[in-house]
C-alpha cells in the first residue's frame, strides 16, 4: 500500500521504545519513508503516544458506492432490511492507491454489530485514480461537540477488506475524518476524531486523527495520526 497508518504507528513504538531506548543520542523525532512520501513521526514518552504527520491527497470521487458495490462483499447486508441506510456512500481516496467506501451505520447499530468478513469492493473511481487498494469503512457517529475552535468527534468503525478486519486502520480513519471535516467545515477548521475499532476482535483500539482545513475550509491542510501500541509478538529471521 502507498500508505497504511497503523504500521507506521506500530513501527514508531518499536523504534522509539526498543531500538532507540538506550541510544546515547536518543531522539523523540524520526522520519519514516513510505510510498506516499516521508512521514515525520514523534514520540511522547509521558503518555507513550506516537504521532505521525500524514501525507495526503484527499479526493472525493464523483461516483459513490451503492448497494451494488457493497452487497457483493458484505453478506450481512444482503440478509438485512436496509431501512435507514443511505442509498449512496461517499468514496474517498487518502492518496492515490488507497481508497475507502464510507458506509454510515449510525442509524443501524444492529447491522454494525454483525458485520462479516468480506472482499474488497470494486468501486468506480475517477479517471487517473486506478488502480487502488479499496476497503469499506463501516462507521457509527457517537456524538460531536465544539470545544473553542476545536470540533471533537467520537466514532466507532469497522474496516473490512481482502477478507480481513483491521483492528486499527489509520488510512481509513484519515479518509473518514477528512470527509467529515470537509462536510462540516461550517463548524470550524480544526477537527479531532477519537475512533474506536477492533472491539469485536477483542483488540479494542483507539485511533486519534487531528484534521486542519485550509483558510477557505475547502481542502485539508494537515493530518496527524496518533495512538498507543501493544507488543503482541516477536520473532527472529535467520539468514543462511
Amino acid at each position: 500500500m502507498e500508505f497504511a497508518g497503523h504500521p507506521i504507528i506500530g513501527a514508531g513504538h518499536f523504534l522509539f521504545r526498543q531500538l532507540m531506548a538506550d541510544a546515547p543520542t536518543r531522539s523523540n523525532n524520526l522520519t519514516v519513508m513510505t510510498k506516499a512520501g516521508p512521514v515525520p513521526i514523534s514520540y511522547n514518552p509521558a503518555n507513550e503516544v506516537v504521532s505521525a504527520e500524514v501525507p495526503h491527497n484527499i479526493h472525493i470521487h464523483k461516483q459513490g458506492a451503492t448497494a451494488s458495490h457493497i452487497l457483493p462483499v458484505q453478506a450481512s447486508l444482503a440478509a438485512s432490511n436496509l431501512q435507514g441506510l443511505k442509498e449512496t456512500s461517499p468514496v474517498v481516496s487518502m492518496v492515490k492507491g488507497v481508497t475507502y467506501a464510507l458506509v454510515d451505520l449510525t442509524e443501524r447499530p444492529d447491522i454494525f454489530a454483525n458485520i462479516l468478513l468480506g472482499g474488497s469492493p470494486d468501486l468506480d473511481l475517477d479517471e487517473g485514480w486506478s488502480p487502488s487498494f479499496t476497503g469499506v469503512m463501516y462507521h457509527r457517529h457517537l456524538g460531536s461537540r465544539a470545544e473553542g475552535d476545536l470540533v471533537t468527534w467520537n466514532l466507532s468503525v469497522c474496516m473490512i477488506a481482502i477478507d480481513l478486519e483491521a483492528p486499527a486502520c489509520g488510512s481509513g480513519g484519515c479518509s473518514l475524518g477528512a470527509y467529515l471535516a470537509l462536510s462540516n467545515s461550517q463548524k470550524g477548521r480544526h477537527h479531532r476524531f477519537y475512533i474506536d475499532q477492533g472491539i469485536k476482535m477483542g483488540r479494542d483500539t483507539q485511533v486519534i486523527v487531528d484534521m486542519v482545513l485550509d483558510e477557505d475550509r475547502k481542502k485539508v491542510s494537515t493530518i496527524k495520526l496518533a495512538g498507543h501500541a501493544a507488543f503482541v509478538a516477536e520473532g527472529s529471521i535467520f539468514v543462511d
